[in-house]
């Protein structure tokens, strides 16, 4: 453990070299013994330190220490503001009464129970209590104070939620159990503890195991599951019943309140960090987004259905048997898309908030520093209206919801960005003015006042298949979640008729009959080889889908017959490698191994041959050959290489600039330099291949610089302005503009509009700038960082700009910078991966290496509050550069 006289020997000698580098910083040269023997630190940015040697000098004696006691000064934040002045906001209870709160839950009696969390990511040398806490807050008197705090609950580890069943017991869930609180004699502490669930998985961290639960009326637990970090798990009941899955997505699964009769109810998600019932009997769930497949997402949850996501294919969210948004064949759609990390969720008929509240859901957004409103359809649950309801400043991290019998809203309140524990944490009620015409609060388990669309699933899934049949023929059940019931209801046991009568129909008809088929017998392959063949390229998308899922490796063979009907888009394509990359017996062997580790660490790998014969198909669109020579790597024999060479000497734009890019990726443009600067020369071919040959000629060693310097005199603006840059890698000196803004809001104003894209995709792929490095996009690059593909859905361009500019004022958890420093005095900085027994850690390096430490080699670890991303990017563009690297960023929607 890290202990402060290590560090006092550390510095012993050292404090004067410190102290004279303080004195250009914001640290006063006392600040250095101050900070170890108070709890009090001075604001310091530790990427200063980045560039400087990683031995134990006293400069990085300083870093540790400020890393290793992670204590801010407090800074009383200011109130977080109401949108809707009919309302009023309190603050009703705080630290040091209530420590980093998350999951809240109000009784019938009106007490508060807060988690309060003390093992969620506890920095090292934390003198916080060693387990988690309940506590019950009480306003005796009503003044929107709570009056009295006491412990309800301790012992408990990873605690993420709470929900009262409709018999009033209380239930936690933690990371990796679910536990039935039993107050036996109703004196305010818990008698016992009984364990009613269990999840036995290799994950420790406690964003992605269990997270959220909840209750229906007739007293089911649905309890919510992370995507667990891709390891294996399986959630096992009291009566062995369980769910068990490796590679799949985050689920809801659905047992009895004492842990029994246990199944899956849902998947495809993420992280879905909170889940509850409406007043019209719908589940509703908030989930956090993967790095590229934004936004995050408000959900309807039912029975059977899939979200998308599936762990096996990375975190990118991008792979092509993984979807997002319902487009996906056999996944639903979301409702509304979220601000940044949604951790909590509440109806508003269970407020007394104004009276046009009665159709509105309220999210926390921990990442935004807001809660949001979202105004639903009664009938449909389609979003007709969204708000900000509350917004405050960067300390203000709202987390959870609920409402007391009165109607009065509380929200917990982490306070800092910081994800380890550290301290802080505020409870807040808003109630509504007098003279404001509210809603009846509703009780949690009052009966449902069902919705049109409730009462349409509930009329498809009593009907005959011959019936759904003749209804999915008339185009009835558009609703995507009435035709995924109409979906379950034929996939039943003896519904093979109507399910082939689907098969016979149109295109659309066809697909509800596949996905049926899918879910009544997975290993169906003679159905498979005959869908494989479908006119329609849906179709033939969702049958490689199958396919690859199924992993019978004798339809390997089969699976390119997707390829000989025509169109073949370049969705077939992908869907087609990737289903090749499953149907291997390498894969399937690891995957079945009963130790597999990681789901998104197996072997799939394409055969090289393959990929080169689909990159020379002739029949095949230009757009998807160059998909198959994107997927070219380092193990290029000659015959590839001469493949990549005819590209660039051919005459198709897509073909060439997919090989040019090969070569730039693969670091081999300076075998065929001479192709490339002829083709930046030549006039007559499109400004995107001039300039992506010129982008490329930047990776070629000993360049003579005279072809670039004629070149930046071109009268093609775009590849006189690359040209330029590119000679930059030869000549430092050449700049394109001197002029540079000095504060957030001259960036923001420079760059607010504008920018070439096709330039700034070069800036991205640039060795200088070195996005690439660590962002994937459009199949190239690295995957230390969030994948960027879909970025420009989940972000604004103000929020891109800001997150260049500022890459360590928000950030998601699992791309928090971790800090070892190891027994021979190097100190590391990386992802942390795994923290194993003994004291062990697995850290992902910032150059991209894997790294295990066993514990005898840890001299101290600690949660940096900083990204991986270094500061000053915008210091290695110009302006120019920067403005064209984020309009190529908006252009990144996939």
């Amino acid at each position: 453990m890290l202990q402060r006289s290590f560090f006092r020997n550390l510095l012993d000698g050292q404090i004067g070299r410190a102290n004279r580098y303080n004195a250009s910083s914001s640290c006063q040269p006392t600040d250095v013994t101050h900070i170890l023997f108070t709890n009090e630190m001075p604001s310091i940015d530790p990427d200063r330190f980045r560039h400087l040697p990683i031995r134990s000098t006293g400069f990085v004696a300083l870093f540790l220490v400020i890393a290793a006691i992670n204590v801010g000064i407090r800074v009383d934040a200011a109130e977080p503001v109401l949108t809707d002045d009919r309302l009023q906001l309190t603050l009703f209870a705080e630290d040091p009464e209530i420590m980093t709160p998350i999951g809240m839950a109000i009784d019938d009696r009106d007490r508060v129970f807060v988690i309060e969390s003390h093992t969620h990511n506890p920095p090292s040398g934390y003198t916080g209590p060693d387990s988690d806490r309940i506590k019950i807050f009480v306003d005796r008197d009503d003044d929107g104070r709570a009056d009295t705090v006491s412990v309800f609950a301790d012992g408990i580890h990873q605690a993420m939620n709470l929900a009262f069943s409709p018999d009033g017991e209380l239930y936690v869930v933690c990371a990796r159990e679910v536990l039935r609180l039993v107050d036996e004699d109703r004196d305010g502490v818990c008698d016992r503890k009984d364990r009613v669930l269990q999840l036995v998985t290799e994950q420790r961290y406690a964003h992605n195991s269990l997270l959220s639960i909840t209750f229906d009326r007739d007293g089911w637990m649905y309890v919510g599951r992370g995507n667990t970090g891709s390891d294996a798990y399986r959630l096992v009941g009291r009566d062995d019943s369980y769910v068990a899955g490796y590679g799949d997505g985050g689920n809801v699964i659905r047992c009895r309140p004492d842990g029994t009769r246990l199944s899956e109810f849902a998947t495809g998600f993420w992280n879905p960090f909170d889940l509850k019932f409406d007043a019209h009997g719908r589940l509703l769930l908030v989930d956090n987004d993967p790095d590229a497949r934004g936004p995050n997402r408000l959900l309807q949850v039912v029975r059977g259905g899939d979200y998308g996501y599936k762990s096996m294919f990375g975190g990118a969210g991008t792979h092509p048997f993984q979807g997002w948004d319902g487009t996906l064949p056999g996944t639903l759609p979301y409702i509304a898309g979220t601000g940044e990390a949604p951790s909590g969720l509440i109806d508003c008929r269970r407020s007394a908030l104004p009276k046009d509240y009665q159709h509105s859901v309220l999210a926390t957004i921990w990442n935004e520093n807001s809660i949001e409103r979202f105004e639903l359809d009664p009938d449909s649950a389609t979003l007709t209206g969204k708000s900000v309801f509350l917004s405050g400043d960067q300390d203000f991290r709202p987390v959870a919801l609920d409402c007391d019998r009165h109607g009065n809203l509380f929200l917990t309140d982490w306070v800092l960005v910081d994800y380890p524990n550290h301290g802080r944490g505020r409870i807040w009620r808003v109630t509504v003015k007098p003279g404001t015409e509210s809603i009846q609060p509703r009780d949690s388990f009052a009966d449902y006042q069902l919705s049109d669309q409730q009462k349409q699933i509930g009329k498809v899934e009593s009907m005959e298949g011959a019936a759904i049949v003749e209804q999915l023929s008339l185009g009835n059940f558009a609703d995507p979640i009435v035709r995924h019931a109409a979906v379950m209801r034929l996939s039943a046991e003896g519904m093979s008729d109507a399910r082939e009568a689907c098969l016979g129909g149109d295109a659309s008809l066809r697909m509800v009959g596949l996905l049926a088929s899918k879910r009544a017998n997975l290993k169906n392959t003679t159905l498979i080889r005959r869908l494989l063949a479908d006119p329609a390229p849906e179709i033939r998308q969702a049958a490689l889908m199958w396919a690859g899922e199924s992993m019978e490796l004798s339809l390997a063979a089969d699976i390119s017959s997707a390829l000989r009907v025509q169109p073949v888009t370049p969705v077939v394509l992908e869907t087609y490698l990737a289903a090749t990359e499953l149907l291997t017996p390498e894969f399937i062997r690891a995957y079945n191994d009963p130790a597999p580790g990681k789901a998104n660490k197996l072997p799939r790998s394409l055969d090289r041959n393959v990929i080169v014969r689909l990159a020379k198909d002739t029949s095949l669109a230009a757009e998807v050959r160059s998909l198959a020579i994107s997927r070219f790597d380092s193990q290029l024999g000659h015959d590839q290489l001469q493949t990549l060479v005819g590209f660039l000497q051919g005459n198709s734009d897509p073909l060439r600039i997919a090989a040019m890019d090969v070569m730039a990726q693969l670091g081999i443009a300076d075998q065929s330099k001479d192709e490339l600067i002829a083709l930046a020369k030549d006039p007559h071919c499109s400004v995107a291949v001039r300039t992506h040959a010129l982008a490329a000629i930047g990776s070629v060693q000993g360049l003579d610089s005279e072809t670039l310097n004629a070149l930046t005199q071109d009268t093609s603006p775009q590849v006189a302005t690359q040209a330029r840059r590119t000679l930059r890698a030869f000549q430092p000196t050449v700049a394109d503009n001197p002029e540079r803004p000095r504060s957030r809001d001259d960036w923001h104003a420079a760059l607010a509009g504008g920018g070439d894209a096709l330039l700034g995709r070069h800036v991205f792929h640039s060795p200088r700038v070195g996005c690439v490095k660590c962002h994937w996009t459009n199949g190239r690059g690295e995957t230390l960082g969030p994948g960027l593909a879909g970025v420009a859905r989940s972000k604004t361009r103000s929020q891109i700009i800001d997150a260049i500019l500022a890459p360590s004022a928000e950030f998601p958890p699992q791309y928090q910078a971790w800090m070892v420093l190891a027994d021979d005095g190097v100190v590391h900085r990386g992802l942390q991966l795994d923290h194993k027994a003994g004291g062990a850690i697995v850290l992902t390096t910032e150059n991209g290496d894997n790294r295990y430490f066993k514990g005898e080699e840890v001299e101290a670890y600690q949660a940096l509050p900083t990204s991986l991303m270094p500061d000053g990017l915008e210091q290695l563009m110009s302006v120019d550069e920067l403005r064209d690297l984020i309009a190529y960023l908006m252009t990144l929607d996939a």
